[in-house]
């Protein structure tokens, strides 16, 4: 059987569909991605690298579904992806009337997504191996927030050179569940491998973003010192390397940290951070922790440290 298969740009428009209203197709591609989510049943058939293609059409002239200062949503005439396994393709269609894309438009963030729609029956094949088939999603995602310059009329064609350099947010998910938690991943275009993504969450399981504070309770000099720990992890779809913890700042030796393990953390893995506030004189201490990674977006993950010491009773 003779393949078409673009595995980087898109199609443009056929010359015999611009003779009609206004309709749209366009093809993506790329390669699957190691990931722990996908199923065991379903790694030989598609182990990593494996090539898919994603093809979708709208008609340009139909008005948005729903529209909100920030977000609008169109229908898909057809979206239909097919994997090249092992054994021969695999291929399977949203049905008619439930696929559709949404656009997302805010501040320093713009996103496509297409997706299928949320339920085995809404797929022509509905199962892969011994999976269901509840969602196909691919996400567009420009992380500068240009991509996207109105989000109505329907726009045409989506350049993936609008969607960053790297393509860091862009990625296809075949979702297996209705949890979400089994699925295949795929990378997009010329960055088919995905970025990592490091996170830092709080002993409480409360999410930190770079440049938080944590503050431990007043504590006795050259007595027992406070702890607390930190989970970090990566929720990314590639591994993350590089991973170091330091402390800089004026109270540095006030705080300790301990962080064993390599310095790679896979897709989905997580490592427990140890910090210690024992003050060495009285007083307010300060001090900046900093964490080092590949992540491409925040290479230098800070958190501000600080606590108070006092003498105690004498």
């Amino acid at each position: 059987m003779k393949r078409t298969f673009l595995t980087l740009a898109l199609l443009a428009l056929s010359p015999a569909l611009t003779l009609e209203a206004a309709p749209v197709t366009q093809t993506f591609g790329g390669v699957t991605v190691a990931h722990p989510n996908q199923p065991a049943t379903l790694d030989a058939e598609f182990p990593p690298g494996t090539p898919w293609s994603l093809e979708v059409a709208w008609d340009d002239a139909v008005p948005a579904t729903e529209t909100f200062p920030t977000q609008a949503a169109y229908l898909l005439a057809t979206l239909t992806v097919t994997l090249q396994g092992t054994s021969g393709d695999w291929t399977t269609s949203a049905k008619i009337g439930k696929a559709s894309f949404g656009l997302l438009q805010t501040t320093g963030y713009h996103e496509v997504q297409f997706t299928s729609g949320f339920d085995p029956a809404n797929h022509t094949i509905d199962m892969i191996g011994s999976s269901d088939v509840y969602s196909v999603n691919l996400t567009l995602g420009d992380p500068t927030g240009t991509a996207i310059p109105a989000l109505t009329p329907a726009p045409g064609i989506f350049d993936l050179a609008d969607f960053s350099a790297t393509l860091s947010q862009s990625y296809l998910k075949i979702y297996l569940n209705n949890e979400g938690t089994q699925y295949l991943l795929g990378g997009l275009g010329s960055n088919p491998v995905g970025d990592p993504n490091l996170s830092v969450k709080r002993k409480s399981g409360t999410p930190l973003s770079s440049g938080a504070s944590l503050k431990f309770p007043t504590t006795q000099i050259d007595g027992k010192g406070a702890k607390t720990s930190l989970t970090i992890l990566n929720d990314g779809i590639s591994d993350l390397t590089g991973l170091a913890a330091n402390l800089s700042g004026p109270g540095k030796r006030d705080f300790s940290i301990s962080f064993k393990g390599g310095t790679l953390l896979a897709p989905g893995a997580k490592r427990i951070l140890e910090v210690e506030f024992k003050p060495t004189r009285p007083g307010k201490r300060a001090a900046t922790l900093k964490l080092t990674s590949t992540d491409p977006d925040t290479p230098v993950f800070e958190v501000i440290l600080s606590g108070k010491g006092t003498e105690g009773k004498r």
